[in-house]
Formats: structure tokens, C-alpha cells, sequence
């Protein structure tokens, strides 16, 4: 980095200290330590202490007000990440902020004018791309290892979220539709190098009765599948299950078919290679590449050197805002379809620019 940033973290849970842990290991000598904010006591102590920042309190526009710090890292539930980053960037801070975007695609749009006229870097914390399971895929990909017409599924199944935030469609993270799936949207956006076009859903809300999410007034669909159109004709299918009871987890896997290829059902976390079954039976071993060990050190560590060097002009973030608005707005055309009981484009979604929310009641 070309200078000593200072830095605040707004949200010390565990996405906050995910990125807190990352910058005290790789970057602890290049950051200042400014401002951390949260809302609960304990846990704001704790990393007020653990990292030694300068201040600490309960209230983000003081967090980013009264220092007016060079970076915000936004670790909140993401009903509240476009007001922060908003704010912090009229208050001439860059921004990196956890996915999802937010929960109202508004919000997104006034956030991309903020950027626009603040001219202030935001970046998205979309880490999957840098992990040895997902890069060799893209270089399978890239390498046309899959032939045409190329189909992805991807298959998550846990139980009901012990951060209940996951669960809730108003005022946090808005279900794994949302929270799980733009990650899934990221990556099929990357392999495939064009957008989303088309949705068709259905989903369900199994942990509806489930006494840890009783203080939760809005449930987001916790269950599903859907199927995602592409530019390019390719396609997406997603099944997830974050309804089931305490201990009864799946998994994350993963298929990719094409013309001319086939990776076989597998558990994508732990991978080293991309194995393609090509003619013949005969099973191509894709491998990570030389230009990938530095993203591949750390994912978050990753995420926020790409953001830095679009700080330093030197580069650019892995996840800009129009790509989280894209994640967001696919989510959006998902739930909206099963309301609807049809197919949603995206393009409807940006004309309709609605929340989380109102997706999940929608009316012709």
C-alpha cells in the first residue's frame, strides 16, 4: 500500500472480525486503527481491545463523522450497508462493504449516484473467487473444457442460521436467496462473462415455526430452487435448504455440464483441482494457475488489496457496485417469480427498483 490508511470497522461481528483478524495479520504496521462501532457492548470491548483502536461507540454516523476515517468497512446486516456507505462517502471516505448490497434495490441506485458524485471507490466483499475450490472452474471454463450450453447447479443445505439476522427479509440479511445466493450469482456471472437475464422460482419457508426466529416479523424464504437465464444462453439451478433442524447440515456442491464436459457432483470446499470427465471418459485435472497465489493467500486479504489498489489507482475492485446490484437484483427476480408464478427478467427488477420484502408479497 502507498500509504497508512485509517481505518473503521462498522460491525464487530463476525464478518467484522473476519476482515479485523485479516488487516491485524497482513496489515497491522500499514493501517491505522481508528474507529470500531456496534451496537452491542460486549462485543464492541472486545475488539476496541483485541485490535487496539482509537475510539469505539455504539452509533456509526459518530464512527465516521468525527474522525472521517480514509476506509469504512461496512459489517452490519445489510438492511442498513447503503445508508453507511452513503454517509461515509458524502464524509469523503472510501467504502468496502459486505455483501449482500443491501435489501432495497433503491437504495442501490442512490448509492451508485452517491459514488458517482462523491468519486469515492466502493468495493463488495464477494470473497468465493478467491478460493482454490472456484478458481480452477474458471480456468476449465476459460479453456473450453465445457464445450457450449453450459449448465450449473449448485446445491446448499444447513440448518435454520443461528444468526437469526440471516433469516429475517426487513432488517437483515434477507435469507439465503439472498445472503448465500448472490455469492452463486457472483461466480456464475464470472464463469460465464455476461449477465443474468431471466428467473424462475419457487420457494418455501421451512423454519416458520422454529422458536429462534420467533422475534423475526418478516421470515425470508429459507428453501428453494430456481433457475437463472443467461446472455449467453447458459444456465444456473440453485437448491438451498437453510429451514432444517439444529445438526442436520448438507453441504455446499456443485455440477457443471456443457457440449463436451462434466464435472461429477462434489463438495466444493477443500477442492485443489477442477476434474472435467471430457470424450472418452478422460478426466482433465484444471489446476489453480501462478497469477492466482497471491488472491489465493487469503480470500478476504484478497478482497481488500483489489479494493486498495482501486484506492491507488493501480487496479480495480474484484466486486464493484454494479455487480452487487446485479447479485441483488437476480435475488430479487427469484422471489418475485414465486410470488408471481412466473418468470421475472431483471430488467423488470431495475424498472420496479423494490425491497426484499416487497418481492416476497408481489401482485400482478
Amino acid at each position: 500500500m502507498e500509504k497508512n490508511y485509517k481505518v473503521t470497522v462498522i460491525g464487530a461481528g463476525d464478518r467484522g472480525n473476519t476482515y479485523m483478524n485479516m488487516l491485524q495479520r497482513f496489515y497491522k504496521d500499514e493501517i491505522v486503527w481508528d474507529t470500531v462501532c456496534d451496537i452491542l457492548p460486549d462485543r464492541l470491548e472486545k475488539a476496541y481491545t483485541q485490535f487496539g483502536f482509537r475510539n469505539k461507540t455504539d452509533k456509526w454516523e459518530t464512527a465516521i463523522m468525527d474522525s472521517r476515517p480514509d476506509i469504512v468497512i461496512v459489517a452490519t446486516p445489510a438492511f442498513y450497508h447503503c445508508d453507511i456507505a452513503m454517509f461515509a462517502m458524502r464524509c469523503g471516505c472510501h467504502v468496502l462493504t459486505e455483501k449482500p448490497l443491501d435489501l432495497s434495490l433503491a437504495k442501490c441506485v442512490a448509492l451508485d449516484e452517491c459514488q458517482k458524485q462523491t468519486g469515492k471507490v466502493l468495493g463488495v466483499g464477494m470473497q468465493y473467487r478467491n478460493t482454490s475450490g472456484f478458481r480452477p472452474i474458471k480456468h476449465a471454463i476459460d479453456r473450453g473444457l465445457f464445450g457450449n450450453n453450459m449448465m450449473i447447479q449448485y446445491i446448499d443445505i444447513r440448518e435454520t442460521r443461528p444468526k437469526i439476522a440471516m433469516h429475517d427479509a426487513a432488517r437483515g440479511n434477507g435469507g439465503p436467496m439472498v445472503d448465500m445466493a448472490c455469492h452463486l450469482f457472483d461466480l456464475m456471472r464470472w464463469y460465464y462473462q455476461c449477465d443474468p437475464v431471466r428467473v424462475s422460482a419457487q420457494w418455501r419457508v421451512n423454519a416458520i415455526n422454529r422458536s429462534s426466529l420467533a422475534s423475526i416479523q418478516t421470515k425470508a424464504p429459507d428453501s428453494c430452487f430456481m433457475t437463472i437465464e443467461y446472455e449467453n444462453g447458459s444456465l444456473g439451478n440453485i437448491m438451498m435448504n437453510w429451514g432444517l433442524p439444529k445438526s442436520v447440515n448438507g453441504g455446499l456442491f456443485s455440477t457443471i455440464t456443457g457440449s463436451e464436459g462434466l464435472i461429477n457432483t462434489y463438495k466444493v470446499q477443500g477442492q485443489q483441482t477442477a476434474d472435467v470427465i471430457t470424450e472418452g471418459g478422460e478426466i482433465v485435472s484444471v489446476g489453480v494457475n501462478p497469477e492466482d497465489a497471491d488472491d489465493l493467500i487469503h480470500a478476504e486479504r484478497a478482497v481488500f488489496k483489489h479494493f486498495v489498489e482501486e484506492i491507488e489507482g493501480r487496479g480495480k475492485a474484484q466486486c464493484s457496485i454494479h455487480e452487487g446490484m446485479l447479485t441483488l437484483a437476480t435475488s430479487m427476480a427469484a422471489i418475485r417469480s414465486s410470488a408471481l408464478g412466473r418468470p421475472v427478467t431483471l430488467k423488470e427488477i431495475f424498472e420496479i427498483r423494490p425491497t426484499i420484502a416487497e418481492c416476497m408479497t408481489a401482485k400482478e
